[in-house]
């Protein structure tokens, strides 16, 4: 089976297993089910937070949580050549930047940038989710942004915030009515 397909599969399974028992424990997931998320870059908390959203709320959609996914796998096949680096601290709630930090008159985009980088590198913590409903609020209103998307021009940004504004800005102006 394709990892894209194990990965479907574990994801509606424990969709499942979640409206039977909502908690996230070490049992959540099966030892061959976090085998699997760790061989692309991802740690169980991360697919229990999209699982919970989809539950609750039916966002993000499994398409979109595959898509993640993929961008992360990417990120961690391609860039980290499977290895998540040791040395590098977890990025927490309190490390973000505000919700209301701006970049150029727009609020929260330097702490939607900081949990995208996050993400990318599979350094965020357990209490900070990408792609939560704050984040799905504000790609909504700022040019109906697909969350993949954006992960992509952070990771194609390198760092620098100038390619990122200009993303979100035309997005902004392409969907202005």
């Amino acid at each position: 089976m394709a990892w894209n397909d194990d990965f479907e599969q574990l994801f509606q399974d424990a969709v499942a297993r979640y409206h039977n028992n909502p908690t996230f424990n070490e049992a959540f997931f099966t030892k061959r089910e976090i085998v699997s998320l760790a061989s692309i870059g991802y740690k169980p908390q991360e697919l229990f937070d999209y699982v919970e959203d989809y539950a609750q709320a039916g966002l993000p959609s499994p398409s979109t949580v595959l898509l993640i996914a993929a961008t992360r796998r990417d990120y961690f096949l391609f860039v980290q050549q499977g290895n998540i680096p040791v040395n590098q601290p977890l990025i927490s709630e309190n490390q973000l930047p505000s919700p209301a930090d701006q970049i150029q008159g727009i609020p929260y985009l330097p702490r939607l940038i900081k949990k995208a980088q996050g993400k990318l590198c599979g350094r965020l913590s357990p209490d900070v989710m990408y792609c939560c409903s704050n984040d799905r609020k504000f790609f909504q209103e700022h040019g109906n942004i697909h969350p993949v998307d954006f992960l992509r021009i952070v990771w194609l940004a390198e760092g620098n915030e100038a390619p990122i504004l200009e993303f979100v800005q035309d997005a902004m102006r392409e969907n202005i009515f």
